[in-house]
């Protein structure tokens, strides 16, 4: 048998064959990766063309999401970026652009290695500032047979005036979220996979002003980000008794573990 040697001179040349600073090592450094919805309104616009945004999400590299449109019941693409391994140093800068280039939200956060986020635009054009929500998604093992979601909420109740938002299970009169707001998201539910229904109620009036009801499908051993928002973002409601039948539940599968 004839034996090999490399000299460390000759691994150092492989290496730097495979990309230098963009090859071996750096693909080696840890990632995070973000999933990008856009639910941003303007009511009264012409058109959809008015809602769409060019994400982008920054750290030691960057990635985007362009050309995002109102996000409905179709899956975000997965966004990558590498990030320092010192959990100290990995903040992370996320912006978007309007179709003009203007800039309609920045926001920075730090991401944990090997961790997936969700993030999701909301907020009125015709009547004030755009914003972006961050959230973490728990990507640990869900049991056969049933479904772990979250909701995030993208309704703001001033747009029909009105405060908060109530959610309980149709078959359920308790809330599990009391009085959640714009841009928040409820604690992690877990529930028999199958048929979400939900009750949207009035967080504010007792007894319990219904606003509207509103399901989606869940399907067993996987999680969920569940995002509460207006059915058409150009023509909001602007009075509680005309919410009922212009909520959606648009239901996304998270990433995998």
């Amino acid at each position: 048998m004839k034996t090999v040697y490399i000299s460390m001179l000759g691994v150092a040349t492989l290496l730097g064959g495979c990309g230098g600073e963009d090859g071996v090592f750096d693909s080696l450094k840890p990632r995070a990766s973000v999933f990008y919805y856009n639910q941003i309104t303007s009511n009264g616009a012409a058109d959809q063309n008015a809602l769409t945004v060019d994400f982008y999400v920054e750290a030691d590299d960057d990635d985007s999401a362009l050309n995002q449109g109102y996000s409905r019941d179709d899956d975000a693409d997965e966004l990558e970026v590498r990030i320092d391994d010192n959990e100290d140093n990995n903040s992370v800068s996320l912006r978007g652009e309007s179709q003009t280039g203007a800039t309609l939200f920045t926001e920075r956060a730090r991401f944990t290695n090997e961790s997936t986020y969700t993030a999701v635009s909301y907020g009125d054009t015709s009547v004030g500032g755009v914003k972006l929500g961050v959230f973490q998604q728990d990507i640990s093992d869900v049991p056969t047979g049933t479904a772990r979601f979250r909701v995030i909420n993208t309704v703001d109740p001033v747009q029909y005036n009105r405060f908060g938002i109530a959610l309980r299970y149709n078959s359920d009169q308790t809330p599990f979220a009391d009085e959640l707001r714009v841009g928040e998201a409820t604690d992690y539910q877990t529930m028999n996979s199958g048929l979400l229904n939900l009750v949207v109620a009035d967080s504010e009036e007792d007894p319990e002003e219904v606003l509207d009801r509103v399901d989606c499908t869940l399907s067993g051993g996987k999680a969920y980000d569940v995002i509460l928002a207006f059915e058409d973002p150009l023509n909001l409601p602007t009075n509680a008794g005309d919410v009922d039948g212009e909520l959606v539940l648009y239901c996304h599968e998270q990433d995998e573990p």
